[in-house]
């Protein structure tokens, strides 16, 4: 009998550990407080109270969220932050041929993201509905929106463009009267030549005081955002896109 009984309780404590093993190879266990991560770039915490064939439970601080298994990316501990399982050090990725993009591709922008790393003299073009494909230079990386927390469009040659309106202003105040309005005086300077003439001579100082104007005008188009994914941000982000191709 005492053989039996000593066979039995190492029986027992083999199967006591085999699932023992096996449960803790599970990551989506029952009981267990892990942070859910799916495709579509939403997070939540909690504990899986409940696990159907396709489907968990997951038991928040507010409320039960019912997760299909298949659209989940990754189970993590709790302590765990995704950014730590991505490279943080964004554009070192595949090569594209620039030029194939270059039409549907933005102005240069900086973009901040959730997990405090940042994008800087980027561009960026549509790559589906939740997901952006960030260009810089021949490099190019598939960037998840849900992640996106500010974009930064950087106001290109203020003074340039400052410049070329206030001269076409000074060129037209100083063409109009000589080239339209008779002059009649002796000698007479009105007419097209003259009016081109002038034109120019004002079109420089018109040009210089518009270029400081743009100067100190010029503002950064910036654009903050929640952390996640929803339609309203999508876009958002889409129309901020739309006004700097």
């Amino acid at each position: 009998m005492k053989i039996i009984l000593i066979v039995s309780i190492i029986i027992l404590n083999l199967v006591s550990t085999a699932n023992s093993q096996n449960n803790s190879g599970d990551s989506l266990r029952l009981e267990r407080n892990c942070k859910i991560v799916m495709y579509n770039g939403f997070q939540a915490e909690g504990k899986i109270i409940n696990r159907a064939a396709d489907t968990i439970t997951l038991q928040t601080d507010v409320t039960n969220l019912f997760i299909p298994v298949k659209d989940i990316k990754f189970v993590l501990n709790p302590e765990v932050e995704l950014s730590d399982l991505e490279d943080n050090d964004t554009l070192v990725y595949g090569r594209d041929v620039v030029e194939a993009v270059k039409i549907d591709t933005t102005d240069k922008c900086d973009i901040f993201m959730n997990d405090k790393s940042v994008m800087t003299d980027v561009r960026i073009m549509i790559h589906t509905d939740s997901t952006l494909k960030v260009i810089k230079e021949n490099r190019t990386k598939i960037l998840n929106i849900a992640g996106v927390r500010k974009i930064v469009f950087k106001t290109s040659a203020p003074f340039g463009k400052g410049y070329l309106f206030g001269s076409a202003i000074g060129f037209f105040i100083g063409f109009i009267p000589l080239a339209f309005i008779a002059d009649g005086g002796h000698p007479d300077i009105s007419g097209f030549g003259p009016g081109i003439l002038f034109g120019l001579l004002c079109s420089i100082p018109a040009g210089l005081v518009g270029g400081v104007v743009g100067v100190l005008t010029a503002a950064d188009d910036v654009y903050l955002f929640d952390n996640g994914i929803y339609p309203a941000k999508i876009k958002r982000i889409h129309h901020a896109m739309s006004k700097h191709y």
